[in-house]
């Protein structure tokens, strides 16, 4: 049962679920959210067909897991072809915003490596630090083990904005200041769309 639920939610999620008779309580933690995305899916859907998309999503989606479970962070949704992957839930870790921008760029440039399902593409992530809550959401028939909080709504933003700067990785100042190891700079105060400040905007030095 664990392996069959494991294949549509998370590990850890999975488990604790079987642990707790089914009950998974709603859990407020600092976390960093990273959101990636595929550049011109929708153009891509058109030239390759139903059938074929699948299979590159698939191909695709097995090596973002891979790689976001191995710096120790959870996916918790496929958005079409974008991923939605938290960092220090639903177990807390003191690294999460320096595992989160390494897996950011391992997805990169793995990305720009390899074919998936005989296709190559380019992705763009964003990453945000701060304050979330993370639990099941839905009705009593059918739940979903999501992350919501200012955090989720910001990375997904800066994935975007990556198409205004030439950049295919952008994270926060909260994330740049918790990664004192990694070589990042800043490249903009940014108006960002649903935010009355300006943020600061910072990229890896290299994402090669």
């Amino acid at each position: 049962m664990r392996e069959t639920l494991g294949h549509y939610v998370p590990a850890e999620v999975a488990a604790t679920l079987l642990a707790n008779g089914g009950r998974l309580e709603p859990r407020e933690a600092e976390a960093t959210i990273l959101m990636c995305d595929i550049e011109g899916f929708a153009a891509l859907t058109d030239s390759l067909g139903p059938r074929r998309v699948f299979d590159f999503l698939n191909a695709y989606f097995e090596l973002l897991v891979e790689i976001v479970e191995r710096h120790g962070g959870v996916v918790t949704q496929f958005q079409g072809d974008a991923i939605l992957a938290a960092f220090s839930l639903p177990s807390p870790n003191a690294r999460h915003a320096e595992q989160a921008v390494r897996a950011a760029l391992e997805m990169v440039r793995e990305c720009d490596r390899r074919s998936f399902a005989g296709v190559r593409t380019r992705n763009r992530v964003g990453v945000s630090s701060g304050r979330v809550i993370a639990g099941s959401i839905g009705s009593h028939g059918r739940l979903s083990y999501t992350v919501h909080g200012n955090a989720v709504n910001l990375a997904a933003r800066l994935e975007m904005l990556n198409k205004d700067y030439g950049t295919r990785i952008l994270v926060t100042a909260e994330t740049a200041r918790r990664c004192p190891e990694l070589a990042l700079r800043k490249i903009a105060d940014a108006q960002v769309r649903g935010y009355a400040e300006r943020i600061a905007l910072y990229t890896p030095v290299t994402q090669a």
